[in-house]
């Protein structure tokens, strides 16, 4: 294995991603729209320019953009590297939310507190839920909620290992 694989663990084809909100990404019109985005900067351009909000589902079971884009990244594969230019993203707030929940569904969850930890601070806003509503928080604190939370905008995360938890 390279230094820039990722280290992944769980299923290969859901991206542990709960079969609700999985089977709906992939019956998606908008899956089927960026179909032709084959590499990650396509992919990037796409999310910098189409994701608003960090919420699993639009409305009833509609996925977001977001979700649809993350879901993308990991048809790619994402590098160590690509991971850092998304979560050291300057330009959007947004491409750093998806690369954070991207780690979060496919990283080793012994490998957690690398990728987040240093992030607990930071006070970049970011909308976790748009519409009448809004939900809006900080990327340290998300990161929080994805170290510790079971559930993601009432979407059920990955299990973190009760040996690893206590770590965190």
């Amino acid at each position: 294995m390279s230094s820039n694989t990722l280290a992944t663990h769980g299923n290969e084809r859901t991206m542990n991603l709960n079969s609700v909100i999985f089977q709906n990404i992939i019956d998606s019109p908008y899956l089927k729209t960026i179909a032709e985005l084959e590499t990650f900067h396509e992919v990037q351009t796409e999310a910098q320019r189409n994701v608003k909000s960090m919420e699993p589902f639009l409305k009833g079971t509609t996925p977001s953009t977001a979700w649809v884009l993350m879901y993308k990244f990991w048809t790619i594969r994402l590098t160590v590297k690509q991971i850092e230019s998304l979560i050291d993203n300057q330009h959007s707030v947004y491409l750093r939310g998806l690369g954070f929940l991207y780690l979060r569904f496919v990283c080793k969850p012994d490998q957690l507190w690398d990728w987040l930890g240093d992030y607990l601070e930071d006070d970049q806003e970011i909308t976790l839920q748009a519409g009448p509503k809004p939900v809006h928080s900080t990327i340290g604190k998300m990161c929080y909620m994805l170290l510790h939370d079971q559930k993601f905008q009432g979407q059920m995360l990955p299990r973190i290992p009760v040996l690893v938890m206590r770590d965190l």
